[in-house]
Formats: C-alpha cells, sequence, structure tokens
C-alpha cells in the first residue's frame, strides 16, 4: 500500500477556486505592505530618498519575478502609460502629504479610495456594488475613524488635498487594473514603468537638492531598503496584480484597509511603540467588517462547474 506524498501549499493554493486564489493574493499584498511602516522607520534617510531606492528596487524584482525586462517607455500602450503614471502619482502624493500633514490625516484621506472605486468600477468597468458592499465601506470607515480619535488635524490644507489625491489616484490604478484590455503581462509592465518613473524624478530632485547624505544609504540601511524594494513593494505588487485579476476592485480596496491596520501591529511587536485604544477598537471594526463581506460574498457566489463535481465527489 502506498501512502500518497502530501501536496505542496502552492498545489493546494492552486486547486482553489479563482476567486479565492484573488482574495488571499490580495490579502498576501496588504499583509506586506503594512511592513512599510517598520522598515521605513529602520532607514535613515529621508521620504523621498526611500521613495528612490525603494522604486529602483522594486522595479528590478519585479521584472525579474515576472520576466517582463525593462518596457520601452516608446513601445508602452496608452492603458500602461495609464496605470504607471495613477500608480507613481499615487506613492508622489502620499510622500508629500506624509510631509506636509499629519501622518494620520495622509494614510485615512488616502483611503477614502474605496468611495471613488465604487464610483469609478460602476462606469469604467461595469461593477455594480451591492447592498453588502456599500454596507461594508461604511462600516469600515467609521473604524478608520476610530483610528484617529483626537489626532486629526485641518490646519494643513495642501497636505491633505495631496492625501486625497493619492486615494484618487489609487483609486484609478485599481480600477485600471481590471479594465477588460488589462492582460497578465500588462499589469507587471506597467508596475515597472511607473517605479521607473518615480526613479528618475527622485533621482532629478535628490540631485538637484545636492543633499547628498539625505539619500546615501548605509550598510544596515541597504539592508531596510532591500526588505522594502523586494518585498514590501516588489513583490506585494506581483501578488496584487495576480489577484485583481479574480476579485472586484472594490473588493481589492476594502482588503487594501487592512494595511493601516497591520502597519502599528508591527511596529508595536518589533519596536515597543503601543497603540491607543481607539486605534485597537478601529481595527478589529475594519477586520469584523471586511470579514463578514467576504464570506457573505463568498456564500452569495454562484458555484463553477468544477467547484459543484467537486462537491459531488466529496459527498
Amino acid at each position: 500500500m502506498t501512502v500518497a506524498a502530501p501536496r505542496s501549499l502552492r498545489a493546494r493554493f492552486f486547486e482553489l477556486p479563482a476567486h479565492r486564489q484573488g482574495l488571499l493574493a490580495v490579502l498576501g499584498a496588504a499583509v506586506l505592505w503594512s511592513t512599510g511602516g517598520l522598515f521605513i522607520k529602520a532607514v535613515n534617510l529621508d521620504a523621498l530618498g526611500v521613495t528612490m531606492w525603494r522604486s529602483l528596487l522594486a522595479a528590478i524584482s519585479i521584472a525579474l519575478l515576472m520576466r517582463t525586462g525593462v518596457p520601452n517607455p516608446l513601445r508602452a500602450t496608452a492603458l500602461e502609460w495609464a496605470l504607471a503614471v495613477s500608480y507613481a502619482l499615487m506613492l508622489v502624493l502620499f510622500v508629500s502629504a506624509t510631509k506636509l500633514t499629519t501622518a494620520a490625516n495622509a494614510i485615512f484621506l488616502q483611503y477614502t479610495a474605496p468611495l471613488y472605486v465604487l464610483i469609478l468600477g460602476r462606469f469604467l468597468l461595469d461593477e455594480r456594488p451591492s447592498t453588502v458592499d456599500l454596507a461594508c465601506v461604511a462600516v469600515a470607515f467609521a473604524g478608520m475613524a476610530l483610528f484617529f480619535v483626537g489626532r486629526l488635524e485641518t490646519d494643513d490644507l495642501w497636505g491633505n488635498v495631496s492625501a486625497v489625491a493619492s486615494g484618487v489616484s489609487f483609486a484609478f490604478f485599481l480600477t485600471l487594473l481590471r479594465h477588460r484590455n488589462c492582460a497578465s503581462e500588462t499589469r507587471p509592465r506597467s508596475m515597472v514603468l511607473g517605479n521607473m518613473l518615480l526613479v528618475v524624478a527622485m533621482l532629478a530632485i535628490n540631485v538637484g537638492r545636492a543633499e547628498w547624505a539625505a539619500f546615501t544609504p548605509g550598510l544596515l540601511d541597504i539592508i531596510g531598503l532591500v526588505f522594502l524594494g523586494v518585498v514590501q513593494i516588489g513583490l506585494a505588487y506581483v501578488l496584487f496584480g495576480f489577484g485583481i485579476a479574480h476579485v472586484q476592485a472594490l473588493e481589492a480596496s476594502l482588503i487594501g484597509m487592512l494595511e493601516p491596520v497591520l502597519n502599528p501591529v508591527w511596529v508595536f511587536l518589533f519596536l515597543g511603540e503601543t497603540p491607543g485604544w481607539w486605534a485597537v477598537l478601529g481595527g478589529a471594526v475594519i477586520i469584523a467588517a471586511v470579514a463578514t463581506r467576504t464570506v457573505i460574498a463568498e456564500r452569495r457566489r454562484p458555484r463553477a462547474p468544477l467547484e459543484l463535481a467537486a462537491l459531488h465527489s466529496e459527498a
């Protein structure tokens, strides 16, 4: 009698329905994004220096992981350019917002993205939100608001505008990734192109201000930058690009809201910065809203023929 070899985790993942593969991939991306705060704190460069090196390493890692090579900007399609520009604007505007206003304002206003996705998804993708979707967005925003009880400031107008614009760019990026003309090879090429745009722009700014120490990393900085570029951005966006092909743009944006929830968790575990009770409660509300919405959506999702056959064979 022979004993079947245990299936690998990768094999089990690809045996799941495509929609669940997408949900898990987007969740994995959100978890990796959430480590950014921890590693950015560990790098002794300013925001522009971190952005430049992180984008360079992200472009290299995505190109290698997805075997896209370096895209020729002159041959890029209009959709690839739109994705690249929205991606680059999302990151640059968020950095600007963080410099001009409080971190609380920046992250909260950027994650208004699901509201814009509701509109863009309806007109560009014909993805209509359900009542459960709308309720989940409302509850998740209520949870996000609890993070910043007593901490929001309204004086820094241009910082707040930058944060809102970052959220709009994020929504366009999410929606365009779901466009019917967005093929599997389009997503990684666009992300590489977007990171290349950031490298060129940040290098020009850094050289122009001639503050070499602000973007010259030391040995320990290089370790943090490699993680940020290869894992926190590169691998995360490879997962995200795969996942969003199988889930709706609104689903992806809601799961992405777990990023600011998990961010202080890593900082607490490794640096000992304790989040307030309002933040803990807000995180619990967001996790509960996203989990409930996912379970309800999965139960309502029609079974594919292969899934039904598998269920009958197990009965």
